[in-house]
């Protein structure tokens, strides 16, 4: 194994996904690549400091991910990609990357929002054609 794709998007999961990343990566060899989506809202008229403010908080989210990867000594890549649609820019980037596997929390920080969508990380495992963990 090589490289290991975790979708980031500040939850709880997330993180456990990370850490879990972390562990396999350690012993594997592999590095990780931790990514966050960045959803612009396509329903309602923005402003640019409220796109500026949605932009911010992926990268605090990508540099949280790096802080935690740099205290378990393993190498790591933070991305940040915009997209509307979260589960597929997953999917595309780890074939793209040739990810040897994904590791993904089960639930994002907003689970009202699941209702409406789906689910990112049902989403992933069903299109994916990568190995797939997904953590709780």
């Amino acid at each position: 194994m090589n490289k290991i794709l975790v979708p980031l998007d500040g939850s709880k999961n997330s993180i456990r996904g990370l850490k879990f990343a972390l562990i396999v990566a350690r012993q594997s060899g592999a590095s990780v690549i931790g990514m966050n989506v960045c959803s612009l809202p396509i329903f309602v008229k923005t402003s640019a400091s409220m796109r500026n403010k949605i932009r911010q908080k992926s990268k605090e989210i990508v540099k949280e991910a790096e802080v935690v990867a740099q205290k378990a000594h393993v190498s790591f890549t933070g991305m940040i990609k915009v997209s509307n649609n979260v589960g597929s820019t997953i999917v595309a980037f780890a074939a793209s990357q040739r990810a040897d596997m994904i590791i993904i929390g089960s639930r994002g920080p907003d689970p009202e929002i699941e209702l409406f969508l789906g689910s990112v990380a049902n989403h992933v495992v069903n299109k994916s054609k990568i190995p797939v963990t997904v953590v709780k």
